[in-house]
């Protein structure tokens, strides 16, 4: 019995010792917001070097970790690790079970790595390390040299707001040389007064680095043990020279594609309106009278709904909705009805019918007097002949049903609009993508942005003027096109109309179907309701297919109008319808220790 407790007691250790020191995963992001670090080179060559690491957290975290980087020096000392919040500073202790608001140390040969524990929720902490690197400097015959990575590439996140300054024991040196390499966008300032060097950077992208390079007399570090017995003043310059003329290279490239890119888009962009003003120029289009806007129609137009649609939105075919309507008028005209049977709707030929696709349907799908949208939806998951003749009967539909708009639509006009508004489309995209190259080759995103918005403005501004000026219409066609904007906006302000003095229901029955295609039928149905008796509503012999309980019209997604077009574009898989003194950082690296260097949240 005491062997099993103590078996238990042992397990129950086990887990407790886990759940302490094993990592929590955290819940949330973060953002570096500030990476300040100071390093004062010591007259023994160490430095001693204080890091305030802002993170701003969102989400729950119980901590953080910092690996540094020492393969190379000497090794470093145990850190002082402390925690800012607003204006309070908390020391932290050090230990090696995960408690709050410790820390844990672990070196090996390589790296030093901290580990800090401290829960945080949205909120913003500064973590300050503290510690000695030993060993940094190295003294020559002729310069004492640093060499470090002070950022190394461990970071997975941009640091943003980034200071280094790195103090020398003294001031007045003369001979203080430095060099930094990273981001192109950085600064360095050399204060030889101050001994000072610092580097700055608005972010750091992740996995960079910031290194600096710096020699200085030997009598700045005059006791420093780290010392080599042979000349290197020279060696440095040359490499930094080097740098520094392949990193101008490097930008003088850069420049020279970007500048190339740049011209060769804008030569692109000039093409295409030259070559369009050019053709506009020997053909303007055809000019027609443009007849007065009427408000309000409240004359049907002379034609089906799909033809109506087509001439309105001066399409070569029409959609399934306006084959939707078409099924309507049909119904309207009692050459066809439409019933609920189950869950499903089924369409009925009261006469033989004349449209084609109609006949289809309810010849070929159905049993030569009605055919339900359950037969028509699965006549498209049947046999491998089945889904691809719907898909053509609908397409041969749809192009049959925009014949005579030859008559309405000037053709050589709408051509010329088409080619502005291919124009538009594709210098906007073009300009895109030189906003992204942009970016890319580190331009002021703002700037650049900018300018992309005024270009495509003026691109549309020029289609905008050209389609207004090119009427699309013939003459017949404004006339027609004319009163059927005035119909649509008649069944748009419904609202404001007093539908029993327009017409009597007969009349609206047969404006019901121009209201499915403009998309307002729930608009009309719903003034229908307003504007007359139940008693006249239930007299019709098609108001009830629209209001009530026995309606087929509505906008869910399970009445008819959804659903049929579902079932025949489920077939036909459509509706149819971008030299060591004060300046910038140069690229490449002169090989300093501390490569490795970086942390985050956890």
């Amino acid at each position: 019995m005491r062997k099993i407790w103590g078996l238990l007691f042992t397990l129950l250790g086990i887990i407790c010792a886990f759940n302490v020191t094993t990592t929590v995963k955290a819940d949330g992001d973060y953002q570096i917001e500030k990476y300040h670090a100071q390093a004062d080179i010591q007259k023994n060559g160490d430095i001693e070097l204080t890091q305030r690491i802002e993170y701003k957290f969102q989400g729950d975290f119980h901590g953080v970790y910092y690996n540094q980087n020492i393969e190379g020096i000497k090794g470093a000392t145990t850190p002082e690790i402390s925690i800012q919040d607003g204006q309070r500073i908390t020391p932290l202790t050090q230990g090696d079970l995960g408690q709050e608001d410790t820390f844990k140390v672990t070196k090996t040969d390589k790296y030093m790595r901290l580990k800090v524990y401290h829960s945080v929720k949205d909120r913003n902490l500064t973590f300050i390390y503290k510690y000695r690197l030993l060993g940094a400097i190295t003294n020559y015959t002729d310069t004492a040299e640093l060499n470090w990575k002070m950022i190394g590439g461990g970071w997975d996140k941009t640091l943003h707001n980034v200071v280094l300054t790195v103090n020398l024991p003294q001031t007045n040196v003369t001979k203080l040389q430095a060099w930094t390499h990273g981001p192109s966008d950085g600064y360095t300032s050399v204060s030889h007064k101050k001994g000072q060097v610092v580097m700055k950077l608005a972010k750091l992208p992740a996995h960079e680095i910031v290194e600096t390079h710096m020699i200085f007399p030997t009598s700045v570090t005059a006791t420093n043990q780290n010392v080599i017995n042979k000349k290197h003043k020279a060696k440095v310059l040359a490499q930094e020279k080097q740098l520094v003329l392949n990193a101008n290279a490097s930008r003088r490239r850069k420049k020279l594609i970007y500048r190339a890119l740049m011209i060769f888009g804008t030569i692109v962009v000039l093409l295409i309106y030259i070559i369009r003003f050019y053709n506009f120029h020997k053909n303007s289009g055809n000019k027609h009278t443009i007849p007065t806007p009427l408000h309000h129609y409240f004359d049907e137009p002379d034609f089906l709904p799909s033809l109506t649609k087509v001439i309105l939105n001066r399409t070569d075919k029409a959609d399934s909705l306006s084959l939707t309507a078409d099924l309507l008028v049909e119904v309207g005209q009692r050459r066809m009805k439409i019933d609920k049977v189950k869950k499903t709707y089924e369409i009925t030929a009261l006469v033989p019918p004349v449209n084609p696709f109609f006949k289809y349907l309810i010849e070929d799908i159905g049993d030569g007097t009605k055919v339900s949208l359950k037969q028509i939806k699965r006549s498209t998951k049947g046999n491998r002949h089945s889904s691809p003749k719907l898909s053509k009967q609908f397409e041969k539909w749809s192009k049959t049903a925009a014949k005579g708009r030859d008559k309405y639509l000037d053709m050589n006009n709408l051509n010329i609009v088409k080619d502005f508004q291919l124009a538009a489309i594709s210098t906007t995209i073009i300009v895109f993508l030189m906003w992204i190259i942009s970016i890319i080759f580190d331009k002021n995103i703002l700037i650049s942005g900018g300018l992309m918005l005024i270009f495509v403005a003026i691109f549309w501004t020029i289609f905008a003027v050209v389609q207004k000026k090119v009427t699309p219409y013939t003459d017949l066609g404004e006339e027609e096109v004319n009163k059927i904007r005035a119909f649509k906006r008649m069944l748009k302000d419904i609202d404001d109309i007093k539908m029993a003095e327009v017409g009597d229901l007969i009349l609206w029955e047969q404006f019901l179907p121009y209201a499915v295609v403009f998309g307002v039928s729930d608009k009309v149905i719903k003034a229908l309701k307003v504007n007359f008796s139940v008693e006249q509503l239930d007299n019709s012999m098609v108001i009830p297919y629209y209001i009530g309980a026995h309606s087929f019209i509505n906008s869910s997604s399970s009445g008819f109008q959804a659903s049929f077009g579902n079932a025949i574009t489920g077939g036909s898989g459509s509706s149819s319808s971008v030299s060591g003194g004060s300046g910038g950082f140069s690229g490449g690296s002169s090989g300093g220790f501390g490569g490795g260097s970086g942390g985050g949240a956890f």
